[in-house]
């Protein structure tokens, strides 16, 4: 079995330098050139084997390189498409974002007119109590100047008429009490539906805030799974 010879990395210069002296000495007949070129020759198919082998590296090296370039190209396009499909669902969140803000800008407007509603009624009715006060004691100022106008002739048949005038007066202030008390009814029929109603519009403004923080959390989650997909490249 022939044995395996150790090779070294030779520079080209040397093995040249080393032909010119093997041609000279064999120019000058001197028997040592026999010599070296038979050990030329004999190492000459080994250095070929070497610059082949390097050849073979430098392709097998080039094309790893290529591969490698290629699966980066790939990963990146992969990056990049998981990229752009993150961008597209943060835009429909924002747009959803959005939708939400603007519904609860339309619910606080129509609160803020549902209180001035509210408001005017209770003037209204502030209203309409002065006036129904202010009827009555012109009514009973009226009614003291007709008294004061009569004569005393005229006592007996006032204090016959009296009691007309008394149940009058009271059905007149059982009407006034009763038209109180169905204001003071309706006001509080009107404040009970307006805390309802406003009640109702916190609880949609609450879902709906609690909607856009589910949301938004579920995007930080995705975000913060996309650079493990990224990572196994």
């Amino acid at each position: 079995m022939e044995k395996e010879k150790a090779i070294q990395c030779v520079p080209v210069e040397l093995m040249d330098r080393l032909k010119a002296l093997a041609g000279r000495l064999w120019s000058e007949k001197n028997p040592v050139s026999v010599h070296l070129n038979a050990v030329l020759e004999e190492f000459e198919p080994d250095l070929k084997s070497l610059g082949q082998i390097i050849s073979e590296y430098e392709a097998e090296y080039a094309g790893r390189a290529a591969q490698h370039r290629e699966d980066c190209a790939r990963g990146e396009a992969r990056l990049r498409k998981e990229l752009e499909d993150l961008k597209g669902r943060l835009a429909g969140v924002e747009a959803s974002r959005a939708e939400a803000l603007k519904r609860i800008d339309e619910l606080r407007a129509a609160l803020a007119e549902r209180e001035d509603a509210l408001g005017a009624l209770k003037m209204k009715t502030s209203e309409t109590e002065g006036d129904l006060n202010s009827r009555y004691v012109a009514k009973m100022q009226e009614l003291y100047e007709k008294v004061n106008k009569k004569e005393l002739d005229m006592l007996a048949r006032w204090e016959e008429k009296n009691k007309s005038l008394e149940t009058r007066s009271q059905e007149f202030e059982a009407r006034q009490a009763a038209g109180n008390r169905q204001l003071k009814l309706r006001e509080k029929a009107l404040e009970e539906e307006f805390n309802a109603r406003k009640a109702e519009l916190i609880r949609t403004f609450d879902r709906i805030r609690e909607g856009l923080e589910a949301r938004e959390r579920a995007l930080a989650q995705g975000e913060s799974r996309a650079p493990v997909k990224g990572g196994g490249i």
